[in-house]
């Protein structure tokens, strides 16, 4: 089958490999759409290093169940899923305690074992969950959605919240879209030439640059103090300084960006506003399915460019360009 590989920052190369085989509780599935994350584009610039090299990344899967490891899963063969990407061990500690995803003896899908960047990828099958209903589309945008639905989680949101977005990419127009459904007052910070804007304006967000935004929270925030939840999605080291200075004293920064890098901000503003910074990851697929079955989310216009597996390579180096939010990949 034909794969992609990366096997060091910048070197990505197509190489066909043998099919894997499924055994015991695993399954098999044929990847009908898989989705480039900022994670695997902060691998592929050397930012962030997956666990392992050579590595086929990607995590983001939609496709069909192919083959299984056993005849108590036959009946799973057909099926359309996409992939939990935390193999978590079920026994620990973490396991026990419903915080699988941070499990120390997980492999993860795309990070630490082979991805969906390729023919066919192996997972386990209490791991897959059902898109039937949903389009390839949809369904590889099931694993974003679920960890900007996580945020909120993590820290619930009061209707009717004053929130401002930073960064309106892939988790920030997600983050729009739920945050309007949860009844919040929406501010997009975006540079004022983004090639975005419109997308986000169009999912019901005011858009506005960083120094429009702080002008804005002097008169439609409490005592002109800030936002009382912020999202910071920019995939930049620069976007939690920005987001400090947007946040109310005793706020939440919901931290969505995985760029890698060493992150420089004001700790004693932090300290003085008495801010919560809450970090969240992997979430609730069936929550997520839910959504974009009823249509309550719309994904559409978030798939800006479409490439086959074989023209990886030239997916990966435009899914860089500034106007690009989502790129995908069809094996």
């Amino acid at each position: 089958m034909k794969v992609l590989v990366l096997h060091k920052p910048g070197d990505l190369r197509l190489e066909d490999v043998d099919e894997p085989t499924p055994k015991g509780n695993w399954v098999k599935i044929r990847v009908k759409r898989v989705g480039i994350c900022g994670t695997d584009k902060a691998f592929y610039k050397g930012t962030y290093m997956p666990q392992k090299l050579p590595i086929i990344p990607g995590h983001e899967i939609a496709g069909i169940v192919n083959d299984v490891g056993n005849k108590e899963l036959e009946h799973l063969v057909g099926e359309k899923v996409t992939t939990e990407i935390n193999v978590h061990c079920g026994k620990c500690w973490y396991c026990l305690h419903g915080m699988s995803s941070h499990c120390p003896y997980r492999q993860t899908i795309g990070i630490s074992i082979d991805g969906g960047m390729a023919e066919y990828v192996l997972t386990r099958a209490d791991l897959i969950h059902s898109i039937e209903g949903l389009s390839w589309e949809e369904g590889a945008f099931v694993e974003p959605l679920a960890a900007v639905i996580e945020m909120l989680e993590m820290h619930p949101l009061n209707p009717s919240s004053n929130v401002a977005v930073v960064g309106i990419g892939t988790m920030g127009l997600l983050s729009i879209q739920l945050l309007n459904l949860l009844g919040s007052n929406v501010v997009a910070v975006a540079r004022a030439d983004s090639p975005k804007r419109r997308i986000a304006e169009k999912l019901g967000a005011e858009v506005m640059t960083f120094e429009e935004a702080l002008d804005f929270m002097k008169t439609h925030t409490p005592e002109g103090h800030g936002f009382d939840y912020v999202v910071e999605a920019t995939g930049s080291p620069k976007g939690l300084e920005m987001a400090l200075n947007l946040v109310r004293p005793r706020g939440v920064i919901a931290a969505k960006s995985t760029h890698g890098s060493d992150v420089s901000f004001n700790y004693t503003l932090m300290v003085v506003k008495e801010v919560k910074i809450v970090g969240s990851r992997c979430g609730p697929f069936e929550k997520a399915i839910n959504l974009l079955r009823k249509r309550l989310i719309n994904v559409k216009n978030l798939v800006t460019s479409i490439y086959k597996l074989e023209k990886g390579i030239e997916a990966f180096e435009k899914s860089f360009e500034r106007d690009q939010i989502k790129v995908h990949l069809i094996p």
